[in-house]
């Protein structure tokens, strides 16, 4: 590796650590805030509008160093890439939740399982206390639409924590880095058999900005569900059918929207779609019937598309339409848009030059089409077009570097003050990216504090 891209890891690893600074001063912290028990974190808490601007200065270099990287992957090793991953990772994975709320609702639906409370049916109110205190008021009396698997394991986690909120949070925040380890292990592999470079796999799809700060900064429950998938897909690679099966079966028992990549196994096994269905149905009907949780998850996946934030097309022209006093058209329209999500999905699988590359594609017509869109439920679709497409669209880049700035690192609406902050700190961080001195620069002063000669890589 060239000094040059050993002078854009540190850029990004600059990066992590001002959003990292930045969610110990404004993360996304629970009612009761027991993180500032902690001296410096107590001490930040005074300044959260400093914050949020030292924070949007990181998201600005972190993308900057991912999309600077993009020019040169041709020079690195993947061991390169897993290591830059690591180096860019490491500060978000140390700090309180950031961008997302969602793991305070995890906590107290695994609190209402553990206590015999049906988390498909209420809401975390039902449970009170202080678990169901730290949920945000939109998820007060919603039910869980996550699956029985990731329900019993909030509840085990609970049952491990109880309701020490610290613990919890650490409990899920290394739950979801298993799942981006699965990803980071698996892309390689997957990414080989289809001709797709590996480096180039790990750098769309693991080194990604939105699963940088919303799979391990934000630790949602999206990183098991990909690590599963994702490991599925790879055993179904290595002519192992039934345990991709098996595997991204639980991937569904977690999120559903997993389930389509069972018809990418029996895509790239079809004279095993015996093995493959019998051993789907054996760990779906295995898993369901273990948790004991009945079926209420299926109609509680309705939960998530009370949210308006924008992202969803079929939504945005449904408020419009009302707004200028349409009859009720929000239900038709996104009944609408999502069979037409479906039908493109289905040409998608059938038309894509592999099936991984169809799965990755149809996952992100059913996304874009769909009636609610999080910037991380993107990585549904990227991880498996990271290892699948020869050439990675340019919306899906840009999108990804534009949607890491979507969200504050607090998780939740923006008040005047903080999107200020925010625009400020993106400036400066555009303004660095832009008028930084030039590398060769750098080497020259590099060389004459060290007196060792600069070379780079061409």
């Amino acid at each position: 590796m060239g000094r040059p891209d050993l002078l854009n890891r540190a850029l990004g690893f600059a990066g992590s650590v001002a959003i990292a600074l930045s969610g110990l001063a404004a993360g996304a912290l629970p009612g009761r805030d027991p993180f500032a028990q902690w001296p410096l974190i107590r001490e930040l808490r005074a300044f959260p509008l400093i914050g949020i601007a030292a924070g949007y200065v990181g998201l600005t270099l972190l993308c900057g160093a991912w999309l600077r990287l993009r020019g040169s992957l041709e020079q690195h090793t993947p061991g390169d890439l897993i290591r830059t991953f690591l180096c860019w990772a490491a500060p978000l994975a140390l700090v309180p939740p950031m961008f997302s709320q969602d793991v305070y609702s995890y906590l107290a639906q695994g609190a209402m399982v553990h206590e015999g409370i049906d988390a498909y049916k209420f809401g975390p109110s039902a449970l009170g206390g202080r678990l169901a205190e730290d949920v945000p008021a939109i998820w007060q009396n919603t039910p869980a639409p996550y699956g029985p698997l990731f329900l019993r394991a909030a509840a085990a986690v609970v049952n491990l924590t109880g309701s020490h909120v610290v613990l919890g949070v650490w409990a899920f925040r290394l739950i979801a880095l298993a799942g981006v380890a699965l990803v980071v292990i698996c892309l390689p592999g997957i990414a080989t058999r289809f001709g797709v470079p590996p480096q180039r796999a790990l750098w769309f799809g693991a080194l990604n900005p939105l699963l940088m700060l919303h799979l391990i900064a934000g630790m949602h429950n999206d990183a098991l569900m990909v690590g599963l998938m994702t490991a599925g897909i790879y055993a179904a690679v290595r002519r192992h059918p039934a345990i991709g099966a098996v595997l991204i079966s639980a991937a569904a028992l977690i999120k559903a929207p997993a389930a389509l990549a069972l018809i990418t196994v029996l895509m790239l096994n079809p004279k095993a779609w015996a093995r493959i269905g019998l051993a789907a149905g054996a760990a779906l009907a295995g898993l369901q019937l273990a948790s004991g949780l009945g079926l209420g998850w299926i109609g509680a996946m309705r939960t998530p598309t009370t949210v308006r934030n924008g992202l969803s097309v079929s939504t945005d022209v449904g408020m419009l339409l009302t707004v200028m006093g349409w009859p009720e058209p929000m239900q038709i329209l996104r009944t609408v848009a999502a069979a037409a999500g479906f039908a493109l999905a289905g040409w998608a699988l059938l038309r894509a030059p592999n099936p991984v590359a169809g799965l990755g594609l149809a996952l992100s017509s059913i996304l874009l089409l769909g009636p609610v869109v999080h910037p991380w439920y993107l990585l549904w679709a990227f991880v498996p077009m990271a290892a699948g497409l020869q050439r990675v669209p340019q919306a899906a880049v840009w999108g990804s570097a534009g949607l890491a700035l979507f969200l504050l690192p607090t998780g939740a609406p923006g008040t005047p003050g903080a999107v200020v902050a925010a625009v400020i700190g993106s400036v400066a961080g555009l303004l660095y990216l832009r008028l930084r001195p030039p590398v060769a620069e750098l080497l020259d002063r590099t060389t004459l504090m060290t007196g060792a000669p600069a070379t780079v890589t061409p």
